[in-house]
């Protein structure tokens, strides 16, 4: 094929096409819009039923090893009358005219004429006589808006199939976002006969210029600066869009943020909330795992600026760059809780190699080498709230950061309660979220947490405070979500989770520098955790990118692994990690409820 499929120049159409200037390129393309914004009147000029009375349309593709050069299936089918359903196959077929018919369910109906179908069948019928017609380019016109919406991802599957194995390209019209997401790689949006975007789907999707055209790809949350800061708590410089899988929603007692009431969708949540010192509404949508905020319920909401998971189907590629080089790799189960089955949040190394784990069903967890549970025991309390943040001392008092009741616990090693410091407010001593914790050479504590008062405090093992340092904010030496700490040689280097860094301080403050080489600018995502290897590097997960990063102390990538996903090298929304001195990683991919354990040689 040549560079384009069709190019279009000043292309009018009476009033319903204006002054359309295009080119439709190889591949799959979608054309967006509401009912009687011009769809069907682009795809009519593409294939020569209407000739344009403005402009000039432009074919640039030619047959090459395709029966025929193009196939148009129009909005109602196009079916002939007096053909049976085999008939349509074998009139465009020259083979396998059972298998199309078994393939798009019509084989008990293959006597049948297109007048008695059900809608359904006839459009699956459309569909299978394009592709058994084996063109250079179909297009199709609302294709399979009748069928079924449980079966429609059957027969996508077999349109992806035939595109790929005959290199055809596809044009279709559709009013439905979530077809172009799964099915397009490039959109074009029309509104009363006009272009409002032709280009890529994921351009489109995650940096949509304006409102009207994050709109196009379905719920979107578009803030400008003013609200951005009052609602995520974050800097931006001009108005964007936020999707709803880059909106967290967690309850926290201490948010002044209300919920007025929530639609739970099922992929989708619907959310009103009440900001009550101004008494601000405002409506979100997110992508929450099930129904769980109800009315009145008190919450913060989170950025996850991260493009979380890959979610556009150009997908999720492995990080170009070096990799960490992993022998083996072997899944740890959480043992379940009742009928539920917990996830791994934070991850420490033992005195004895043994792995220690804080799951969301509020308990410690010590696993064996071999990945069983070696023992384990319950927080003092968590109906509020979850563990997260753990260290092991040298006579080996578990340190746990007891986030929700603004506290830190030690544990004996047999589980015991020893001591706890720590209570609600934003003094010296006490907590708001405490999230991470790490130990220096003599056994002090380093504690960060978040919550608007996001800081590290410093602390003898005994819980007697030192010092604290940093603050709320973007600025160098302030932080948004301190989530994971690394002391080394009196310095403490810390995750700054939603500013996407690495700071570095001494141990008795002093901000000294962001980490990040000067030849190779550090990229991370949420980095959640962070934790130092016996090789004297850092390791880093991060939550938005579903990896692991491993850095020198003067910022340099040395290597990566991992894609977002659920199959083996894959990690969902990882939280937390540990290494040990025999060069394995262990990650709590919290997303998947499993510890990953990954063996380096």
């Amino acid at each position: 094929m040549n560079n384009h499929l069709w190019n279009l120049a000043g292309v009018g159409l009476g009033r319903r096409l204006l002054d359309l200037t295009l080119p439709i390129e190889p591949g799959v393309t979608a054309v967006l819009g509401h009912s009687g914004a011009g769809k069907t009147s682009l795809l009519n000029l593409l294939v020569g039923f209407e000739k344009p009375d403005a402009g000039k349309l432009t074919a640039g593709f030619n047959q090459g090893a395709h029966r025929i050069p193009i196939f148009w299936v129009p909005a109602d089918g196009g079916l002939w009358p007096h053909l049976t359903v085999a008939e349509h196959i074998a009139a465009v077929a020259e083979t396998n005219v059972d298998q199309w018919l078994k393939e798009f369910d019509l084989t008990d109906r293959c006597d049948s004429r297109p007048d008695t179908l059900s809608a359904g069948e006839q459009a699956r019928l459309s569909v299978a006589r394009a592709l058994a017609a084996d063109a250079a380019v179909l297009v199709m016109d609302e294709p399979l808006v009748h069928v079924d919406p449980s079966r429609v991802g059957k027969y996508w599957q077999l349109i992806r199939r035939q595109l790929e194995g005959k290199n055809a390209s596809l044009v279709f019209a559709t009013h439905s976002p979530r077809s172009v997401l799964a099915e397009a790689r490039r959109v074009v949006c029309l509104r009363e006969g006009r272009v409002q975007y032709n280009g890529e789907v994921d351009e489109l999707y995650w940096r949509a210029a304006s409102p009207e055209l994050a709109g196009c790809l379905g719920e979107a949350n578009w803030m400008d600066p003013e609200a951005t800061r009052l609602w995520l708590r974050r800097e931006e410089q001009s108005a964007r869009c936020f999707r709803p899988e880059q909106i967290l929603a967690q309850p926290d007692e201490q948010s002044p943020f209300v919920v007025e009431s929530s639609r739970f969708q099922g992929s989708v949540a619907e959310l009103e909330l009440r900001h009550e010192p101004t008494g601000a509404v405002r409506t979100f949508f997110h992508r929450p795992a099930a129904n769980h905020l109800a009315r009145g319920t008190r919450i913060l909401l989170k950025a996850l600026l991260c493009l979380l998971l890959c979610l556009h189907v150009v997908g999720c590629r492995q990080a170009s760059g070096p990799a960490i080089p992993v022998q083996e790799v072997h899944l740890w189960s959480v043992p379940s809780e009742g009928v539920l089955q917990p996830a791994a949040r934070s991850l420490t190394i033992g005195n004895q190699g043994e792995v220690i784990a804080l799951d969301t069903a509020g308990r410690v967890l010590v696993y064996a080498p071999d990945g069983s549970i070696a023992r384990q025991w319950r927080m003092p309390d968590s109906k509020i709230g979850k563990p997260e943040g753990v260290v092991v001392l040298h006579d080996g008092r578990v340190i746990v950061c007891d986030t929700h009741y603004h506290r830190v616990v030690e544990f004996h090693a047999d589980g015991t309660v020893a001591l706890m410091f720590g209570k609600e407010g934003q003094g010296p001593g006490e907590f708001i979220y405490p999230v991470a914790v790490a130990k220096d050479a003599q056994e002090n504590l380093y504690v960060a947490e978040y919550g608007s008062n996001d800081r590290v405090q410093k602390f003898t093992s005994e819980g007697r405070f030192l010092l604290a340092f940093g603050s709320f904010g973007t600025a160098p030496g302030q932080f948004q979500r301190p989530s994971g700490l690394v002391w080394r040689d009196g310095k403490i280097y810390a995750a700054d989770a939603f500013n996407n860094r690495i700071q570095i301080f001494t141990d008795d403050g002093k901000f000294l520098k962001i980490l990040d080489s000067t030849n190779q600018p550090l990229s991370l995502r949420l980095p959640y955790d962070l934790k130092l290897g016996a090789d004297d590097a850092l390791y880093a997960v991060e939550y938005g990118a579903g990896r692991v990063t491993r850095l020198d102390l003067d910022g340099r990538t040395l290597g990566r692994y991992g894609t977002p996903g659920s199959g083996l090298g894959q990690f969902a929304t990882p939280w937390g990690l540990a290494v040990d001195a025999k060069k394995r990683i262990y990650v709590a991919d919290t997303g998947n409820r499993r510890v990953v354990e990954l063996q380096m040689p």
